[in-house]
């Protein structure tokens, strides 16, 4: 596939420090989806893609042929981590398709929600497994009805929504803190770690999909930065009190005491990693 696509641009918007994961009116609409695809099987996928279309939701698919370069895997990789799903077509052409494999790894080591659609009948041991053990909706030309299969590709698209699209949320965030060699300052943190607590919650609950490793990094890591930053402000508040202690009876004894007493406190605080 190549680097040109059809969909809107997903500008990020601007929210304040701990704000970046609210929902916006964006979230209302249907899933974002990226369709990988055989070029043979190009008419059928212009058809998914007008049928997808009128949702007004954000659809990442290629139609031109572009040798593969750094520069278009960077932007195949970039369309994959910024959807909510990844649809793939099942051909007899697109499971031989070495570029449909780099695409369906990518959407695996993701955690992509992965539909698999049917367009011509392929041997079912010949699909690789993260493909063959999902459900598959058949859109075949001999017999299939393209409205009802559809119906049911868009509610498989739309399943649990709202979770899909905090999981695109958080893994863009987790990429953005990776690529930075895990910068502190990109870490979640107020609110937006709180929503990130509650969204891991409900996929130990069995909402899908299921959070990556560098999901749970990337959250324990924050969880972390944000405990031990309010364990140094206690710190910093009671040295300030006790120093006070100090100050406001000045008898030597007190002060010496108040200051052995901080500095105590301060270094056992520690030890529990402040």
């Amino acid at each position: 596939m190549s680097t040109e696509t059809e969909e809107k641009a997903v500008v990020p918007t601007e929210a304040k420090p701990g704000e970046l994961l609210a929902d916006t009116d964006k979230d209302l609409v249907g899933s974002s989806v990226m369709i990988s695809y055989s070029r043979k099987d190009k008419a059928f996928v212009k058809n998914i893609y007008d049928a997808l279309a009128v949702d007004d939701r954000n659809i990442w698919v290629d139609w031109e042929d572009i040798p593969p370069s750094n520069d278009w895997l960077d932007e195949i990789h970039k369309g994959i981590e910024q959807s909510d799903a990844f649809i793939f077509v099942l051909s007899p052409d697109s499971i031989k398709s070495e570029v449909c494999t780099w695409e369906v790894d990518h959407a695996v080591a993701n955690g992509k929600r992965i539909i698999p659609v049917v367009c011509r009948d392929v041997d079912y041991r010949e699909v690789r497994k993260e493909l063959a053990s999902l459900n598959w909706i058949f859109f075949r030309p001999d017999g299939d009805d393209f409205e009802a299969a559809m119906k049911l590709l868009l509610k498989a698209l739309d399943l649990d929504l709202r979770h899909a699209r905090y999981h695109t949320k958080l893994l863009t965030r987790a990429i953005a803190w990776k690529k930075h060699e895990f910068e502190k300052s990109l870490l979640l943190q107020g609110n937006d770690l709180a929503r990130a607590k509650h969204w891991l919650s409900a996929s130990a609950l069995g909402k899908e999909p299921k959070p990556t490793v560098l999901h749970l990094s990337f959250i324990t890591c924050s969880e972390q930065l944000s405990s031990a930053m309010k364990r140094r402000k206690s710190v910093a508040v009671f040295f300030l009190f006790i120093v006070g202690i100090g100050i406001a009876w000045p008898d030597w004894g007190v002060f010496f005491f108040s200051l052995v007493f901080a500095h105590f406190f301060v270094y056992f605080t520690s030890l529990t990693g402040a």
